[in-house]
This record gives structure tokens, C-alpha cells and sequence, in this order.
């Protein structure tokens, strides 16, 4: 398992997804984490996705569960 950390933030948007591509081609376990990406590149086929959410008057962090199937992204159920 990897895990890159703002992985993209020199990086131009068209070479997001190849760099997605290339991680799938090597077949990692990967972890990514940025603060505006969310990994869904047509260049992977598919992947979980959990947005933290916090709100500065709360206690605690919420997270949104997401799966990517290669085209569409979907909220998986609360």
C-alpha cells in the first residue's frame, strides 16, 4: 500500500488521471488525500472515496462514503 499526500498538488489537471492510470497499472493499494481531488479519472476503473467533512461549531468529523465505478461516482448510503 501507498500513500501519496497531495499527491497532485504540482501537477497540471490533465496529468491527474495518468497518474491515477499509473498506480493502477502497477496494481497498488493506494491512499491519496487532498484537500480539492477526489481520484475519480476515467483512467480508474474504480475506487472508494471518503470525504471529511467539519463544521469549526461541532465536535467531531463527518464522512461521506463514495464509490467510483470508471464514469460515475456514487454516494453510498448513510
Amino acid at each position: 500500500m501507498i500513500l501519496l499526500d497531495d499527491a497532485c498538488a504540482k501537477v497540471d489537471e490533465p496529468t491527474h488521471g495518468r497518474l491515477g492510470r499509473i498506480l493502477v497499472d502497477l496494481d497498488l493499494d493506494f491512499v491519496l488525500t487532498s484537500e480539492r481531488l477526489m481520484g475519480n479519472w476515467p483512467e480508474v476503473p474504480s475506487l472508494h472515496i471518503y470525504e471529511c467533512l467539519r463544521d469549526p461549531h461541532v465536535r467531531g468529523v463527518a464522512t461521506l462514503h463514495y464509490t467510483w465505478n470508471g464514469r460515475h461516482r456514487r454516494l453510498v448510503s448513510v
